[in-house]
């Protein structure tokens, strides 16, 4: 019960997360985000297990597109994101001492170039390919600034939150 309770916790700050930040325009270029609800999607991650890590994120991605008013944006955002954290995953989880920004910069760069590709290829439209390399660039930075709040994050909290994971 107290991990659903944890779980639901960081579903629902990762959507206002995600909704407040969607009402802002984009960093430099179209499609460019912080991807500050990335935060507590990897917190779930790595204190409650793949899980409540999956549910935060998909969760976050189904109510933060019905709250923003953009539902066509689960099409780019959902595959992504599952990409995105799988990897992540299996870096936090098979990979000794990768640290916590290198995994959320991965992920970041991982998920911009697979929501700019579905885009491209729902749309028709292979001319976005051109912003991949500088979206790519953003994502290694945001990915980073994340990474560095979720690891003082981890060091914060208390032990016992922590699965099977040795930060």
């Amino acid at each position: 019960m107290y991990k659903i309770a944890l779980t639901g916790l960081f579903a629902a700050l990762a959507t206002i997360a995600f909704t407040i930040e969607s009402l802002f325009p984009p960093i430099i270029l179209p499609g460019a985000r912080m991807g500050i609800s990335n935060v507590f999607i990897l917190l779930a991650t790595i204190t409650l297990g793949v899980g409540s890590g999956f549910a935060t994120l998909i969760i976050k991605i189904v109510l933060g597109s019905l709250f923003s008013g953009n539902i066509s944006s689960m099409l780019f955002s959902l595959p992504a994101g599952i990409v995105s954290l799988s990897i992540e995953t299996v870096l936090i989880f098979a990979v000794k001492n990768i640290s916590i920004p290198a995994v959320s910069v991965a992920g970041a760069v991982v998920n911009t170039t697979l929501q700019n590709t579905v885009f491209c290829l729902v749309t028709k439209t292979a001319e976005y390919l051109c912003y991949l390399p500088y979206l790519a660039l953003i994502s290694a930075v945001t990915g980073l600034i994340v990474g560095f709040a979720v690891y003082l994050a981890v060091k914060k909290l208390p032990e016992k939150l922590f699965s099977e994971v040795n930060i």
